[in-house]
Parts: structure tokens; C-alpha cells; sequence
């Protein structure tokens, strides 16, 4: 499943129509879609419906709909508009003209009744909405969302941004929403995730090959998973899989890197490294599979060679910001091992302005405050419009793969871009962090690019969280409770 931003949706409902394809046309393919979910949703809630419209075409959605679910005896429509139909123009003064022909009930938002409706169905305003909606509409979605009806949303929930999900002024909270010709950023970020519900993609008619002429973004599950993860045969050791380096654990701080070293080990790699601060196998924190070194003497040509003894390394979990952290952070970063640079690693690039491009693979893994670091670009800035973030990202770290970690998850290779929609506020404790950072290292040992190993790990972290969630209070969950649950989503994957 795919999503785009909204400019470009409208670019292609445009040059669809500069095909032949009249946009009364696509109008009607959208009501239709949007009158199945309605009539489904009838036979749960009951069959009063208001279809609250507004002034543009998402109105018009809303006429054309009045018109197919008034052939329903068993159902009762009544539109309410905010408007005159004689400012309406185009395809929506088209369609309402034929709903007042048709003599369908239509009154003002004024003579709404708190409890005549099972369902209200907003039709208010689209994804083209480029101001705060303030007024009497304002009071209008207000009032909506207090009635106690079954709430579906045209396209996207009125006040929404269609691009950061952001709502401006207010806007209208749907239980389900039916957007069209493809998704909408906006519907799974920031305030879009509490305010769309359950998403519909509706087709609507534009060419497939129109759509694909803009960037998209690829929403991750199972099968694209099932062809990313690494495959491993019978005719293999331990080295097939990936000797591994984690650097971390500054003395106080051994959990993190211990936590990402197991996850390395539970998503199959082959061996394991540990590098910290008076590290060592017999500690309370030391992780009985993995082997341990402490931090090497400051001397670059010797901890180089060190290097070449390993096949990829993970940076930052738990490390510390001192002096010390900045010179391996460096050396890594110079050396021409793939590389997951991840929590106190990501401050300290941000430090170090005069870095040159890194060559060698590399995955990056902010969440928007650590972005800020890396990008010097203020957080509110980053989570208004995280589109933009990752673009910019994109272009800073050219030939890296940056995972800008949220509650929705978006990752990027440049050229490639994914949205994670799996997860819940479970993870957001301290080491969820470090466990997502080991499992994108130890599918990267295991010959994953980094692209792959970032969509994998990030896909499967969320889905260990969601089965926890059905077994556990979610807010008690733990990252260690993450590893335990890791090898059973990992059963529902062929990958042998």
C-alpha cells in the first residue's frame, strides 16, 4: 500500500482529468466508495444519516453520496450545508442540484439534533485546506464531535493537514475515514492517528500509471518483510552470519548495550561483540552468548585494525558523550565498516560538523530530538512536518539510510521511502531504542542492506510491542519483555 503527498494526489486527479477522465467521473467513483462503507457501517450503528457538507468538492463527495444511499428505503439521509447552493460551482453544484431535485432533506447546521443521527459522515472540508478553520465552522465540527453517532470522515477528517496530520484550528475526530486515489501522509501522523480511525484507500478511477509518475511512500507488512529478511541454509556456521561489534556501555550504562546485543543475537547473528567501559564477561549486565572487550587506548591506527577483525558495528548505545565517545564515534564513522550509529552516537555527529561523506553503508536512527542534533533544525520544526525532515535528511546523509523514529516510523534511503505503521506507546520507555538499534545490526551481518535491515527490524520491533499488548497492560511493557516475544513473530516468517 502506498501514500503520497497531497500536492501530488492533486496533480494526478488533475492530469487524470487532462486524460479524458472528467472529474465528475472520479467524483462519482468516490461517493460509491464512500456509500459502501457507509451502508456497512448502517447495518452496526443504525440508518439516520447526516452528511455534513461543505462548499468545495469534498461537498460535492458528500451530494453525490446523499444521492446513492437515498436509492436504500431501509436508510433515512438528511445533508446539512453550511452553504447556498448557488455559491457552489462546478462537479459539487452539479450534484447537489440533483440531490435538491430528488428532494432530499437538507437543513443547517442550526437544526441539528444532538440525538437524531447513528451516523454523521463529514463531507466539510478536503485535503486541500490551507488555513485554520475558525467560526461558526468551528463550532459546527465541535458540535459533531460531541454527538454520540458513529463518525466517517470523506477523504480526510475536516481540519486536518493532509501532509503532517497536524489540525488546524480544530477539526472533525472520525472513527473511520475513506480517502481517495491514495493515502494521505497527514491520515498517519501526529494528530492524524488519533483523529482518522480506521483508513479505507479507496480507487477512484486515476491511472496507476498516473500515480506512479509521483514519489511515494511504501507502507511496510508481512509480505514486503517476508521478501527482506535474510535468508539462512543448512550449509552454514556462525561466520555466515556476521561477527558483530556493538560499542557502548560507558560504566553505569552496560544495560543498553547488552540489550542491543542480544536483539542482535535474537534476529540470527552469528557472533556478537560487546566494547565498553570496565566491561567485562562475569559482570551482573554481561550477556552470556557475547564475547567482551574494553575501550581501546586512543591510538587510531591500532583500534583501525581492530576493526577489520569484524564484519559490521552498531555506536551509541549507552556511550556517553565525553571525549572519549566523540573519538570512537569518529573512528567508526572513518572506517569502512557498514555501521549503525544510534542514541549518543547521533548527538555526537551532530558535534562534528567538518565530517566527511562516509562511504561505507551506514543506518542512522534519530527520534525527532536527536534529528534536531543532526540536522541542527529545531524539534516543533521536525514533528510540524516530518516529510520535510526526512527529505532534508535525505539530502544530508546522502548515502545512508535514516530511520526518524515516532510513533509512526519513516524510513528512507533516498531514493526508497517506508512508513511503519506497527507498534504502540509500549515502546516509548528507555531501551526500546536500543533494542530496534541491535536487531537492524544483526540483519545487516547477516548480508541485509541497510534499507532492508531497517524495515525489517523496525516492522517486527512494532509487532512484538502489539502482541504484547494483547497478553499485557502495554504501558507495563519492558524492552526485555521485546526479546522474549522477538523469536515467536519471527516463527511467522519462512525464512529457512
Amino acid at each position: 500500500m502506498k501514500i503520497w503527498r497531497c500536492e501530488d494526489i492533486r496533480a494526478a486527479d488533475q492530469k487524470a482529468q487532462e486524460l479524458g477522465i472528467a472529474g465528475i467521473v472520479l467524483m462519482e467513483h468516490a461517493a460509491i466508495a464512500l456509500a459502501k462503507v457507509v451502508i456497512e457501517a448502517s447495518k452496526s450503528y443504525g440508518r439516520r444519516i447526516a452528511i455534513i457538507c461543505g462548499c468545495g468538492n469534498n461537498g460535492g463527495d458528500g451530494y453525490a453520496l446523499a444521492r446513492l444511499l437515498k436509492q436504500n428505503d431501509a436508510l433515512q439521509v438528511t445533508i446539512v450545508k453550511n452553504h447556498e447552493i448557488d455559491n457552489l460551482s462546478g462537479d459539487a453544484k452539479t450534484n447537489a442540484e440533483i440531490a435538491v431535485r430528488l428532494g432530499i432533506p437538507m437543513i443547517t447546521p442550526e437544526q441539528l439534533s444532538a440525538d437524531g443521527y447513528d451516523i454523521l459522515v463529514d463531507c466539510l472540508f478536503g485535503s486541500g485546506l490551507s488555513r485554520a478553520i475558525v467560526g461558526e465552522n468551528a463550532r459546527l465540527i465541535e458540535q459533531l464531535n460531541k454527538f454520540d453517532a458513529y463518525r466517517i470522515a470523506c477523504d480526510i477528517p475536516s481540519g486536518l493537514s493532509a501532509d503532517d496530520g497536524l489540525i488546524q484550528g480544530c477539526a472533525f475526530h472520525a472513527h473511520e475515514t475513506v480517502t481517495f486515489g491514495g493515502g494521505k501522509l497527514g491520515l498517519y501522523m501526529n494528530d492524524g492517528i488519533t483523529h482518522s480511525g480506521t483508513i479505507t484507500i479507496a480507487d477512484i478511477g486515476i491511472p496507476p500509471q498516473v500515480m506512479n509518475e509521483y514519489e511515494s511512500i511504501v507502507i511496510l507488512d508481512d509480505d514486503i518483510i517476508q521478501q527482506r529478511l535474510p535468508h539462512r541454509t543448512i550449509n552454514s556456521h556462525k561466520r555466515t552470519y556476521g561477527n558483530l561489534l556493538l560499542i557502548g556501555g560507558k560504566k553505569g550504562m552496560h544495560g543498553a548495550l547488552c540489550m542491543a546485543s542480544e536483539a542482535s543475537l535474537r534476529c540470527g547473528a552469528g557472533l556478537v561483540t560487546m566494547m565498553g567501559e570496565e566491561l567485562h564477561c562475569g559482570s551482573a549486565f554481561a550477556l552470556q552468548e557475547a564475547m567482551c572487550l574494553n575501550y581501546p587506548k586512543l591510538d587510531s591506527e591500532a583500534f583501525q585494525k581492530q576493526l577489520l577483525h569484524f564484519d559490521c558495528v552498531a555506536v551509541g548505545n549507552g556511550l556517553g558523550r565525553d571525549e572519549r565517545a566523540m573519538w570512537l564515534i569518529q573512528q567508526v564513522w572513518n572506517s569502512d565498516l557498514p555501521a549503525v550509529f544510534d542514541g549518543d552516537a547521533l548527538y555526537l555527529l551532530g558535534q562534528w560538523p567538518k565530517r566527511k561523506s562516509r562511504t561505507a553503508p551506514y543506518v542512522l536512527t534519530p527520534h525527532p530530538k536527536e534529528l534536531s542534533y543532526l540536522l541542527g533544525v529545531d524539534t516543533k520544526d521536525l514533528l510540524k512536518n516530518p516529510s520535510e525532515a526526512l527529505k532534508l535528511s535525505e539530502k544530508t546523509f546522502s548515502n545512508g539510510v535514516v530511520v526518524l523514529k515516532n510513533a509512526r516510523t519513516l524510513i528512507s534511503d533516498g531514493s526508497a521511502r517506508y512508513l511503519n505503521l506497527t507498534g504502540n506507546h509500549g515502546l516509548a520507555t528507555g531501551g526500546s531504542g536500543d533494542i530496534l538499534c541491535g536487531m537492524i545490526l544483526g540483519l545487516m551481518g547477516q548480508g541485509s542492506s541497510g534499507m532492508d535491515a531497517a524495515a525489517c527490524a523496525v516492522y517486527l520491533h512494532g509487532k512484538c510491542a502489539d502482541s504484547l499488548s494483547k497478553t499485557m497492560a502495554t504501558r507495563s511493557i519492558l524492552p526485555r519483555d521485546l526479546l522474549r516475544q522477538l523469536p515467536k513473530e519471527l516463527m511467522s516468517f519462512d525464512i529457512e
